[in-house]
């Protein structure tokens, strides 16, 4: 959905629809889904508790948006030539009161639907949200904010990875297996190649306010490379999944290497302005993409499997 700033109410709702950034949900709604989709195919897994999950996993996804957006606008990293999309606190469109009110807002009721999975599986599970409650906080926040200090990419790649998709199906089964951990690696290298194409596109402003993202410590051509490896190391690690213990997994690795091929090249290509922003929400649309296809193969019995 795009918007004319100047179309845009401050404080309307196509106001807090920009905040909430909803391009970027699909790298916190794909290892959630992965994780349950592995969770139905090998054991069981209860609907509520899915569901609790992907509220978790959005809301602090949200949660994090608005901190970065309140964060970047009171540090002068967001300017009025960024070429990303509109962040509402740096254009007035909300309030700073605001934008922490809506913070406030989902960290409670991700803590909701976290307590409600703890209620039905078991108090390590506590433990695990109040890392990822804080990790959301530390993109931005903090002594030593995990964005300035070239740490964005290994944060997605951890919390978007391993620890949204195995946290996810060791809350549904109680407990955790190799393919669990080798799958949360496919949404979190992609994720990670989502945060390494949304610091190319900005590494000017980044410089500017002293921001040492890895796109700003590594330079442009190499920062590209770094976006294309990371997808492409996502695409890649479908493979031990599906040699491994998830046989089916293998139908997607085939499927999906050579679709991937324009989006490497658009990497490639695509030159630093504003048009990185369609990159970026492919990306975003690859990851989810990558997990469905993943989990729809886990779930359909004509293909063969010993998994």
């Amino acid at each position: 959905m795009n918007f004319d700033l100047g179309q845009i109410r401050p404080g309307s709702a196509a106001a807090w629809w920009l905040a909430i950034r909803p391009l970027t949900l699909p790298a916190s709604m794909a290892p959630v889904l992965l994780g349950w989709a592995l969770a139905a195919y090998q054991s069981t897994a209860p609907v509520d508790l899915a569901f609790a999950c992907l509220a978790v996993a959005g809301l602090l996804q949200i949660a994090a948006n608005l901190a970065n957006d309140y964060g970047d606008a009171r540090s002068g990293v967001d300017g009025t030539d960024r070429l990303g999309p509109i962040r509402v606190t740096q254009s007035g469109l909300l309030s700073r009161r605001q934008v922490l009110a809506g913070l406030m807002l989902c960290m409670a009721l991700a803590a909701a639907a976290g307590m409600y999975a703890v209620a039905q599986t078991g108090w390590w599970l506590l433990l695990l949200g109040a890392v990822c409650m804080v990790a959301a906080l530390a993109y931005t926040a903090g002594p030593w904010p995990l964005s300035r200090i070239g740490m964005g990419e290994v944060a997605a790649l951890v919390f978007f990875g391993p620890v949204a998709c195995t946290g996810t199906y060791a809350t549904l089964t109680g407990t955790t297996t190799p393919a669990a951990w080798c799958a949360g690696f496919v949404p979190g290298l992609h994720a990670a190649a989502i945060m390494a194409v949304n610091n190319l596109r900005d590494i000017t402003g980044d410089r500017r306010a002293g921001k040492q993202t890895l796109a700003v410590c590594l330079g442009e051509d190499r920062a590209r490379r770094l976006a294309m490896g990371l997808l492409l190391l996502g695409n890649l690690t479908v493979t031990p999944l599906a040699l491994t213990t998830v046989h089916r997994a293998l139908w997607a690795s085939l499927a999906l290497a050579p679709l991937s091929l324009p989006l490497l090249r658009a990497m490639h290509f695509t030159p630093r302005s504003a048009e990185l922003n369609k990159v970026l929400a492919r990306t975003g649309r690859w990851a989810l993409l990558t997990c469905l296809v993943i989990a729809a193969l886990l779930h359909q019995p004509f293909y063969p499997s010993s998994g």
